[in-house]
């Protein structure tokens, strides 16, 4: 292959034959290229987005989900209430800052909507069946923490909380190496299962309210937990955790299913 020097530019002849999709300094950015360059570097997920509406919506066409008008407008005046764009001007000026028309406004909160339409119609049958399967992903524990350097030091104030009763909390002020959590006296919050590191969960699901474990090797050293409360997992709280599992493992069964062409550059010989 032969390279050829700034080929984003007007000159490219394969670049005249449409508008390009911005212009920077008067600098045209072509649309194949911002295509190929969605192509390219894939997390930024413009082409994701635009795959995922699609497929989404023939989805819900097929199962009847739709939006009404009255729902529409609800939801466009809610979307102007939660920017401050109540006043006209105020809603206009932002639709030009943004490269928005009313219609694409319509667009966006038709799709919004039918995305909540159809994760709402997973059936609840399916989601108590993850939730036998799945339940202690879903389980919670609230944790404090002292993080040192050494085994021996966080051994060394183990023992010191064991055997001399020292306050916690105090010695997570004193001596944790962690400043987030050392400032409130080792307070890291609630934390689930998939959060914390296989050692980590090992150690502080399998204790109870009150107890100190570890010491337990970390990334940035040697920690100690305190476990304050433990929230076993409920369907009633994992439910809406459990809808969107389900709806992402539906968009990407779309996905995978799905036959996705690009004719606008599928022609040019670049692609071979």
């Amino acid at each position: 292959m032969t390279v050829t020097k700034a080929a984003i530019t007007k000159e490219n002849p394969e670049n005249q034959a449409i508008p390009p999709l911005l212009t920077i300094n008067g600098h045209p950015y072509p649309v194949k290229e911002a295509l190929r360059r969605s192509m390219y570097q894939r997390e930024n997920r413009f082409l994701d987005v635009c795959i995922a509406e699609i497929l989404v919506r023939e989805y819900a066409a097929k199962h009847d989900i739709g939006n009404t008008v009255e729902e529409l407008q609800i939801a466009i005046e809610e979307m102007r209430y939660d920017k401050g764009l109540e006043e006209k001007e105020k809603f206009l000026h932002w639709m030009k800052i943004n490269g928005q028309n009313l219609l694409s406004i319509q667009n966006e909160m038709d799709y919004q909507l039918l995305r909540n339409k159809v994760r709402s119609s997973i059936p609840t049958e399916e989601i108590e069946a993850y939730f036998a399967e799945y339940q202690l992903e879903f389980d919670r524990v609230e944790l404090y923490s002292i993080r040192v350097s050494t085994e021996e030091k966080a051994e060394e104030l183990l023992a010191k909380i064991e055997e001399e009763e020292e306050n916690f909390h105090l010695l997570a002020i004193e001596h944790s190496e962690d400043p987030e959590s050392s400032l409130k006296a080792g307070y890291i919050g609630k934390v689930g299962r998939s959060e914390v590191t296989a050692e980590i969960e090992a150690a502080v699901f399998a204790g109870q309210a009150g107890d100190v474990v570890g010491p337990v090797k970390t990334e940035k050293g040697y920690n100690l937990f305190k476990i304050a409360n433990l929230y076993p997992s409920t369907l009633e709280e994992a439910s809406d955790q459990i809808r969107n599992k389900l709806f992402e493992k539906l968009e990407a069964k779309l996905l995978t299913e799905a036959e996705i062409k690009y004719p606008l550059i599928e022609q040019d010989s670049l692609l071979v």
